[in-house]
């Protein structure tokens, strides 16, 4: 797993910086000069802290080859994923922006309104995306929810 970290920006900008380091890096921009063959799905953890301000977290998963001994590099470092037990998804189509971002989320807690899971949602979400940015109209995306 491979992540870059970037603070108070909007998602879409996030992916699209950090879909270039990572691609940067998957084309052997590493220690190793190593091409690596790209995985889905890219994942960003969201952590909110306040209403207009959010840190983000895009991880990539590497293939099984190159995980005892990753590449590294100085934009994208090794890390475990948070070991969370249970998750609310909602997939959707289509090219991802802020807004139906936002949508897909409402849509997804509301969903949730009344169920023995509402109450165990916990701050930090996820987005998943499963194509590439040249993709627009047959990408699919899921929000996530991480329950405690």
């Amino acid at each position: 797993m491979k992540r870059t970290f970037l603070i108070n920006v909007n998602l879409c900008f996030l992916l699209c910086v950090s879909l270039y380091s990572l691609y940067a890096f998957i084309q052997g921009k590493n220690d190793q000069a190593v091409k690596i063959n790209m995985t889905a799905p890219v994942l960003t953890n969201i952590y909110p802290s306040t209403r207009h301000n959010s840190s983000f977290v895009v991880y990539f998963y590497l293939p099984q080859k190159h995980q005892d001994n990753p590449p590294q590099s100085n934009q994208a470092h090794p890390v475990k994923l948070p070991k969370y037990q249970y998750a609310a998804v909602k997939r959707y189509g289509g090219f991802m922006n802020d807004t139906n971002i936002a949508e897909q989320f409402s849509a997804l807690r509301k969903s949730m309104k009344g169920s023995v899971w509402e109450l165990t949602i916990i701050k930090e979400h996820s987005v998943a995306v499963y194509n590439s940015p040249d993709e627009r109209d047959t990408c699919v995306n899921e929000v996530i929810l991480w329950l405690d």
